[in-house]
């Protein structure tokens, strides 16, 4: 892999699509359900594991234990975007970054300013939604009573979140696949080759470079053109004000922009 400049590869991208991963919100310090002292600890806490609870099934049959955990676990972890969706953000309002693909129920890609986003397991705050009568309810309604019901039909609200035994929209996931495959540059941040999101889009990538940005190394990571290691925020956050900078990284349209412009005062 060698020495590279991140900066140079995301200004020379025609075309970057962007997988975000489980440890991007671990470095924002949310809790993944799917680390072991976190599930073991939610087993303890609710006589279930983590994939048990967070079910279609347990949603339908237990609906009050069911919302006791997305309240306690999922809605009280809200927070801000970290610095790594901004830079994404910023990406995308440069035009490198064409769209981002994401499986995080908390809207921090688009919450820090992306609008390309496919958030492929829905989010807390979109589409929270009676099933019978389809009214829409806010996350601040969700977080209201046992159980949050619908005020027409009686019945309890589903999260705006996709829940293990759901399918995933298939026209949302053709619409991400066919991105990928347009893509001459693959970032992957926060996850490893080997993961379940990785392993469905990479087999769609037909560009030049696969990116992979992670806390740390993986056996795996030799499948990828380039990797970088440490705090993802402080790499990306690096890479564009670095872009930002210079101008010899300036896309014609920011080019133009700035002769626009003319000199400051």
């Amino acid at each position: 892999m060698g020495n590279f400049s991140l900066a140079e590869i995301l200004h020379n991208s025609k075309y970057l699509v962007c997988l975000t991963g489980r440890e991007m919100i671990v470095e924002d310090g949310i809790d993944s359900m799917r680390d072991m002292k976190t599930a073991y600890e939610i087993e303890l806490k609710y006589g279930y594991s983590p994939e048990e609870v967070f079910s279609a099934q347990f949603f339908s049959t237990r609906p009050e234990q069911f919302y006791k955990f997305y309240r306690d676990e999922v809605l009280a972890q809200v927070k801000e975007p970290g610095k790594a969706y901004y830079a994404l953000a910023a990406l995308e309002k440069m035009g490198i970054l064409k769209c981002t693909i994401t499986r995080q129920l908390f809207n921090l890609v688009k919450r820090a300013g992306c609008q390309n986003v496919y958030n492929l397991h829905g989010n807390i705050y979109d589409n929270n939604h009676c099933p019978r009568c389809g009214r829409i309810y806010s996350i601040d309604y969700m977080k209201k009573g046992k159980i949050p019901l619908c005020e027409k039909c009686g019945i309890p609200i589903h999260p705006g979140v996709i829940l293990l035994g759901e399918m995933v929209e298939i026209g949302l996931t053709t619409r991400a696949a066919d991105e990928v495959s347009k893509a001459d540059t693959l970032l992957i941040l926060g996850s490893d080759m080997r993961t379940e999101m990785v392993q469905q889009f990479i087999k769609y990538f037909q560009g030049e470079r696969v990116v992979l940005i992670n806390a740390g190394p993986h056996f795996a990571d030799q499948e990828a053109d380039y990797c970088l290691y440490g705090k993802i925020a402080d790499i990306l956050t690096a890479a564009v004000e670095e872009l930002q900078g210079k101008p010899e990284y300036l896309r014609q349209e920011e080019v133009m922009e700035e002769a626009e412009k003319g000199p400051s005062a």
